[in-house]
C-alpha cells in the first residue's frame, strides 16, 4: 500500500523559526523588563533562566499563555501574536510544493505548539491542509509515539500509509517511526543529519518528490 497522507511539522519545516525567536527572546523579555522596571538584558537573562528551569520536555515550555501568566503580564495572547503576524515567513518553496502534493495526498499539520500559535503561522497556507493537530492543545503533551498513534486513529488510516516531515530528530523522526509512520527529517541548516540518516533527510521541501517514490 502506498502513501495516503503527508504530515508536516511547522517550525523549521514550513515556517522560518525567526518568528519564534522574536516572540520568545525579544517581545516577552521586553514586556518583563517594562513590568519589573529592569533593563532588557537583565530581563532576557531572567526569562531564559525560567525557560531553562522548566525545560523543553515539559509541554508548558511551548505555551506562550503559560509564560504570560507566569510573569503576570496582562495582555491578550491572540492579540500579541497578531501584532507580529507580519513577521511570519513561509519558506519560499512551500506553497508550490504543497499545491503539487495536495493533488495526490491528504495533507495535515502535526505540531507540538499550541493551536493559536500554529494557526496564525500557517494562515496563508492553511487551504492545503485537511486537518491540523496540536499536541499541546489537543493532547496536552509533546509529540511522541502516543500522539502519533492517536492521530492515526483520528484519521482512520494505517500508520504505514502516513509520512511525517519535520526538523526535530526526537519529536518528528524517532517518535513518528515508533508509531509506525514513515518519517523524513528536513535539515535546512545542514546540522549533520545527512550523515546519520542518509536515506531519510532532505534540505529543502522540494526534495520530497524524490523521497515519496520510496514509499510507493
Amino acid at each position: 500500500m502506498g502513501l495516503r497522507i503527508i504530515s508536516f511539522d511547522v517550525d523549521g519545516t514550513l515556517v522560518d523559526p525567526d518568528y519564534n525567536d522574536l516572540i520568545w527572546l525579544k517581545v516577552l523579555p521586553e514586556m518583563v523588563a517594562e513590568k519589573e522596571n529592569i533593563d532588557f538584558d537583565t530581563a532576557l537573562k531572567r526569562v531564559q533562566q525560567e525557560y531553562d528551569r522548566l525545560g523543553d520536555q515539559d509541554y508548558r515550555w511551548y505555551d506562550l499563555n503559560y509564560w504570560l501568566n507566569y510573569f503576570q503580564i496582562d495582555i491578550n495572547y491572540q492579540k500579541l501574536l497578531e501584532q507580529y503576524e507580519h513577521k511570519i515567513k513561509i519558506f519560499s518553496e512551500v506553497p508550490h510544493v504543497l499545491e503539487q502534493l495536495s493533488s495526490n495526498y491528504q495533507l495535515v499539520c502535526t505540531s507540538t505548539m499550541p493551536r493559536e500559535f500554529m494557526e496564525i503561522k500557517i494562515k496563508r497556507i492553511k487551504k492545503y491542509f485537511q486537518n491540523t493537530f496540536s499536541a499541546l492543545t489537543d493532547y496536552k503533551q509533546l509529540k511522541g509515539k502516543e500522539v502519533y498513534n492517536k492521530i492515526s486513529q483520528r484519521l482512520e488510516v494505517m500508520p504505514q500509509r502516513i509520512l511525517h516531515i519535520g526538523d526535530h530528530e526526537k519529536l518528528d523522526y524517532f517518535a513518528a517511526r515508533e508509531a509506525g509512520w514513515n518519517a523524513i527529517l528536513i535539515d535546512r541548516y545542514h546540522s549533520g543529519f545527512q550523515n546519520k540518516y542518509p536515506d531519510s533527510v532532505i534540505h529543502n521541501l522540494s526534495d520530497i518528490f524524490d523521497k515519496t517514490k520510496l514509499f510507493l
